[in-house]
């Protein structure tokens, strides 16, 4: 059963897409922490999310569903196949050996990190920028993490074409786990 504020939220999310589509970046609530987010397939955005975070990558990609993180990978292994279905949508980030074809902001030694959040919101806008959304966490070098509030979005209005606050963030870092072959392990609890 979809509630009035699903509706509205997911209508908020939809009109922030544009903003998304045509490169810009935006402030928004993740499951776990507050957020900046960019199309991976607007130069313009990755770009504007490098500068506000002050370096080039990687960065976290947020699938919208299940099958388009493991359409990220370069070989899905039953390990992977598992952990992804026990662990998405939630707040696990996991590791895994990428194919190429995105911007390379989204790589580390040819593999990346990738999350099915557990924000129906966040899911929305990835769909809406054709599967994947370009994401880190909403704090600058060295920083504490910012809330996607209007103070935010004037203080880094260089930075941030809009923000959405539709839901509440946890506040904790997601759990992160590379999957490699068949083997799997905790990096950060």
């Amino acid at each position: 059963m979809t509630n009035v504020v699903s509706v509205r939220n997911r209508l908020r999310a939809l009109r922030i897409t544009r903003i998304l589509r045509q490169g810009g970046c935006i402030a928004h609530a993740t499951a776990t922490l507050p957020g900046i987010a960019a199309n991976p397939n607007s130069k313009l955005g990755v770009r504007q999310l490098q500068r506000f975070k002050q370096r080039q990558g990687p960065f976290l990609l947020l699938a919208d569903s299940i099958e388009t993180a493991l359409r990220q990978a370069r070989y899905i292994s039953p390990v992977l196949r598992k952990t992804a279905r026990s662990c998405w949508p939630g707040p696990v980030t996991l590791i895994i050996p990428a194919k190429p074809g995105l911007h390379s902001a989204c790589y580390k030694n040819a593999s990346l990190a990738i999350r099915v959040d557990a924000s129906e919101t966040t899911r929305v806008l990835a769909k809406a920028c054709g599967g994947l959304l370009l994401s880190s966490s909403l704090n600058r070098k060295k920083k504490k993490t910012y809330k996607p509030d209007r103070k935010t979005e004037l203080r880094f209005s260089t930075f941030l074409s809009a923000r959405l606050t539709c839901d509440q963030s946890s506040g904790k870092a997601s759990k992160i786990m590379r999957v490699w072959r068949n083997h799997c392990t905790v990096l950060r609890a």
